[in-house]
């Protein structure tokens, strides 16, 4: 059943009105006639089953069925720190993750950002990177959508993140200073309601960086000897985290 986010459900009115790119995707591209029935969620976690009664030139009208229970979500919060790269990059990140079931992204500027200045997100592609969590909710079930944060420096981001969080620093290199993925995860408090993970650009982060993230007071952990692209190794701490807190199937 095809479901579409739209964040303004007044749930005790049951004529729910759609326009917009909703009304032409349903209109032109999905064909739907009246009677048939898709659903609404609004974002926050609570979801409907709706009937189509009518089919205008601009809008479509529906009727209230019933309110469903949505998807659960993952019981650890995740916020995904992403290092600036190619918009592609970031893109299959935030789409994938948010498959996954993170709550939150925020774009860090660090010192490899790629592309330099001209890599950091206009207001545009912000909107464009929100636009492809609220898809990724719509397709893979969720009620809940994530947002997309403006982007933040590395230092401020990590201040803000720590004050609140266990942070998981990915960094490329092997040393005493780090741990592995599987050791950072037992370690901490399954309990714990909230976690965060930081994936550094292409390039990774610099010996200097790495140092005062680690100082700052997140926890620096490896992937293991294989180099990944920002964009898996987003995807394979996701992964991890979920399957280390029972989230994959038990």
């Amino acid at each position: 059943m095809h479901r579409f986010y739209v964040p303004d459900i007044d749930a005790t009115d049951r004529s729910i009105f759609l326009d917009g790119a909703i009304a032409r995707q349903l209109k032109t591209v999905l064909r739907t006639d009246t009677g048939e029935h898709i659903r609404l969620f609004n974002g926050s976690g609570s979801e409907w089953e709706v009937e189509i009664d009518h089919v205008g030139k601009n809008e479509v009208s529906t009727k209230l069925v019933f309110a469903i229970n949505p998807a659960a979500e993952p019981i650890t919060k995740i916020t995904m720190l992403l290092g600036l790269a190619r918009p592609e990059r970031i893109e299959l990140a935030i789409q994938k993750c948010t498959e996954l079931g993170a709550t939150r992204f925020v774009p860090v500027i660090s010192e490899r950002v790629q592309g330099g200045n001209t890599g950091t997100p206009s207001a545009k592609r912000l909107e464009r990177w929100q636009r492809i969590a609220i898809e990724a909710a719509e397709q893979s079930g969720r009620a809940t959508v994530p947002t997309v944060e403006a982007p933040i420096s590395i230092m401020n981001a990590i201040a803000e993140t720590v004050s609140a969080q266990p942070l998981l620093c990915m960094w490329e290199e092997i040393s005493h200073e780090s741990q592995s993925l599987n050791t950072a995860l037992k370690s901490l408090d399954k309990n714990q309601p909230e976690l965060a993970a930081l994936i550094g650009p292409p390039g990774g982060f610099s010996e200097q960086e790495a140092t005062l993230i680690r100082e700052a007071g997140a926890t620096l952990v490896t992937l293991g000897p294989r180099v990944l692209r920002s964009e898996t190794a987003a995807i394979a701490v996701m992964s991890a985290i979920l399957y280390e807190r029972g989230d994959l199937g038990g």
